[in-house]
């Protein structure tokens, strides 16, 4: 009797492969087996004999199943997510890591990041991502550009700058504006540049990067991945297997790689994901259209909106009705005072940094994500000080709709 794990059928749809794929059955004999992979907590693993332990320390080639030695190195319940995430993106593979940052890291080495090389960048990027980019790389003779790569010139910037990493996210954080991936790739290979895209905000239930010719794709995985709040990790999914073993690579010699716990919390996660998605979705449409009309609020960003400039772009890039869980809006009081009054007046949504969990959050970016730019920064990247970004939640969303109001009359009071 041998334990085997099942293998996915090619007709599945995404939910059933986010559900199904992973799961250990025995090939034959008693049922008794956890449809559910335990938690392998162990620092090392034995391998029968010496023969056998040499071949474990040996990088497995394509399609080999991967051995396990020492815990830094990777562990099962972190193979078995990579697996679910690399199938779920269309890459060759993902490598899982402590946090989206070590994610992002790691990637960008990957990509070949060096002194002498150009990374092009978009200027909206997540603020510690962009603090990444400078206090890192730029001191070790990267050369680093911010330019706005959500425009319609953004593939001539390309083609002029001649970069060797072009790095965007697929929904920006926080005015949530959205890249077109194609016109990027595009531009990108014309350059020979190496592609990464950020795509926390989207998750490949709305969105595939590598289908419209990226290289990486990051996920925060502590976001939308595993959606409860109860746990950090990162992934980079590869459509290159040079690129995949360079990721391995640095995971382990940067200490990074994502623990069995944190990895089978985040799997957990991934099951529901095509459920909380679907709902993050149809919350988040809801409440951009109250807010667009609330006396209080001076302007709604969501690519929902038909108002929103790159909404006929969304339609096109995103699965067809849906268009993300996260919005922000402006307050008509452009003050950090009445920003700081609408937090403190919120009951039900909880005033936080995080994004994509089954609750609803509300984060002030100029104190939190953008903390570290400056006044002239926030400004060029359109954040102003009446800023605020709603990360929609599963909650019902008329009782949303009633703390968001409530907050709002109060601060504009």
């Amino acid at each position: 009797m041998t334990l085997t794990t099942q293998h996915s059928s090619a007709a599945w749809k995404l939910e059933t492969h986010l559900v199904q794929d992973g799961r250990q059955r025995w090939s034959e004999g008693p049922a008794h087996v956890s449809t559910v992979q335990p938690i392998y907590a162990s620092t090392t693993y034995l391998h029968g004999n010496m023969e056998r332990l040499d071949q474990a320390f040996s990088s497995p080639t394509s399609g080999e199943k991967r051995s396990f030695v020492y815990a830094r190195q990777g562990n099962p319940n972190a193979t078995q997510l990579e697996e679910v995430l690399a199938r779920a993106e269309g890459g060759v593979g993902a490598v899982a890591f402590g946090s989206g940052m070590a994610a992002i890291h790691a990637a960008l080495l990957a990509a070949g990041a060096a002194p002498g090389t150009k990374i092009l960048a978009a200027q909206d990027l997540y603020g510690q991502t962009i603090a990444l980019l400078r206090q890192v790389f730029a001191p070790q003779g990267v050369e680093v550009v911010l330019c706005d790569l959500c425009c319609a010139s953004a593939a001539e910037r390309i083609r002029s700058e001649q970069p060797d990493i072009v790095f965007v996210e697929t929904i920006s954080n926080p005015l949530v504006k959205v890249t077109d991936l194609d016109a990027i790739s595009t531009a990108a290979r014309e350059v020979g540049a190496i592609t990464l895209v950020d795509s926390t905000f989207t998750t490949p239930c709305l969105l595939r990067p590598i289908e419209h010719g990226f290289d990486l794709v990051i996920h925060s995985a502590t976001k939308y991945l595993g959606g409860h709040g109860d746990s950090t990790g990162g992934l980079v999914v590869s459509a290159r297997e040079s690129l995949l073993q360079s990721l391995r690579s640095y995971a382990s010699l940067l200490g990074a790689m994502l623990s069995p716990f944190e990895s089978y919390l985040i799997l957990r996660g991934v099951k529901t994901l095509a459920l909380r998605m679907e709902r993050h979705c149809e919350n988040a449409l809801r409440i951009a259209h109250f807010l667009h009309t609330h006396p209080a609020v001076a302007r709604v960003h969501y690519p929902g909106l038909p108002e929103h400039p790159q909404h006929e772009q969304a339609r096109r890039l995103l699965a067809p009705g849906r268009f993300g869980g996260l919005l922000s809006f402006e307050l008509k009081q452009q003050a950090r005072a009445a920003a700081f009054r609408f937090m403190d007046s919120l009951q039900l949504c909880a005033p936080a940094t995080s994004l994509g969990d089954v609750h609803t959050l509300v984060s002030y970016p100029p104190i939190s994500s953008h903390r570290d730019l400056s006044g002239a920064e926030l400004q060029q990247a359109g954040i102003t000080e009446g800023c605020v970004r709603l990360s929609v939640g599963i909650e019902d969303a008329e009782d949303i709709m009633q703390d968001l109001d409530q907050a709002l009359r109060q601060a504009s009071t």
